[in-house]
């Protein structure tokens, strides 16, 4: 009969094999071919790639309502959504990188409009295709009493409370002729925006507990593709979703609207005129009662839920894993948004023909 190699004894002592030892390393090799195998899965998929991004971010001292903005003059930066940006002096996507901006000239009229990613582009590759981009283009375009300059606060994740405290620590440096707030449901849910660290990048609240301590092993994990099919699988798991659309669609108006009355009180105070933009939604009756409070309350406002009817939910997203808003919507969104302007905003300044 063949010895057994597994387990042994001497002098009545056991002795220690390697066969355990060789069954631990085989598992730790399979495992390790199965990641490595998954990781080129998940690269080939595409799934990941919207979620990768620059370390684009930083702190923002001057409001402890506001985390984050995106750091001044970034040339060819890769943002989130597959976004390739410039930004100018002040942190905003523009153009041109590193674009600065004098003392307002009389015949210029300035818009400055916050938001969050879905203003900001998340999505959109080009900056061109950003509505705010195709407001400033189509309202030059189209009328030529002054030269229309449109200034781009959205950053993603902002809620509410981020984009009314832009306006008062950001938005009215520029002497705005007119401020946006422009929004979708779930910015009423503050839970929504993260932090920042130290290197530029947003660390999510409730995702910082799965997430690897220290910076440079989290700078690793950031380049794994399979991070972010995980993390997404563990969301759906261990985190309940957001109440707020649900709340939203039982007709009830979130303790969170009171910063959008701020951001109205904050202009007023200003002299500066305002409008509160409800932005293109996928799903019918995602806003509620939203807009029915906002014309009890006498509110600027331009409801353009309805545009998202025009578009299929393939031509609606950015890309087939973006749920964000494609650059055809954004296109409908600044060109209708360029029309409420010129005729509520621009048409006493109107060049009248001879």
């Amino acid at each position: 009969m063949t010895p057994q190699r597994d387990s042994a004894t001497f002098a009545g002592r056991p002795v220690v094999t390697r066969k355990p030892l060789r069954k631990f390393l085989v598992a730790v090799w399979v495992l390790l071919i199965t990641l490595g195998a998954l990781e080129v899965v998940a690269r080939i998929w595409g799934y990941s790639q919207r979620h990768i991004y620059d370390p684009i971010y930083t702190a923002f001292e001057r409001s402890p309502d506001i985390p984050y903005i995106h750091k001044p003059n970034l040339t060819q930066a890769r943002a989130r959504g597959l976004a390739v940006i410039n930004t100018d002096s002040l942190g905003l996507r523009a153009k041109i990188a590193g674009a600065s901006y004098g003392a307002k000239q009389a015949n210029e009229y300035r818009i400055a409009i916050v938001g969050d990613s879905c203003t900001f582009g998340e999505g959109v590759t080009r900056t061109e295709d950003t509505f705010a981009e195709v407001l400033e283009d189509t309202l030059n375009r189209e009328q030529k009493a002054v030269t229309v300059k449109v200034f781009n606060y959205g950053v993603s994740a902002y809620s509410v409370k981020e984009m009314a405290a832009t306006l008062q620590a950001r938005m009215l440096d520029i002497q705005p002729d007119l401020v946006v707030m422009a929004m979708i449901p779930q910015d009423f849910s503050l839970a929504r925006t993260p932090t920042v660290d130290d290197a530029g990048y947003l660390i999510d609240q409730k995702l910082s507990r799965l997430s690897p301590p220290g910076s440079m092993t989290r700078q690793v994990v950031r380049g794994i593709h399979l991070t972010y099919v995980l993390r997404d699988i563990g969301v759906r798991w261990f985190f309940s979703p957001s109440d707020i659309t649900e709340a939203l669609s039982r007709g009830e108006i979130p303790e969170t609207f009171d910063h959008v009355r701020r951001f109205r009180t904050v202009a007023a105070q200003r002299g500066v005129p305002y409008v509160v933009m409800l932005l293109p939604a996928r799903r019918q009756g995602v806003w509620g009662r939203v807009p029915d409070q906002l014309t009890r309350d006498n509110f600027t406002h331009i409801d353009l839920s309805s545009l998202a009817n025009e578009f299929t939910e393939e031509q609606y997203m950015a890309s087939r894993f973006d749920p964000h808003p494609s650059p055809a919507v954004h296109h409908r969104i600044g060109e209708t948004l360029a029309d409420y302007v010129r005729h509520n905003h621009l048409k006493s300044r109107q060049v009248q023909p001879n």
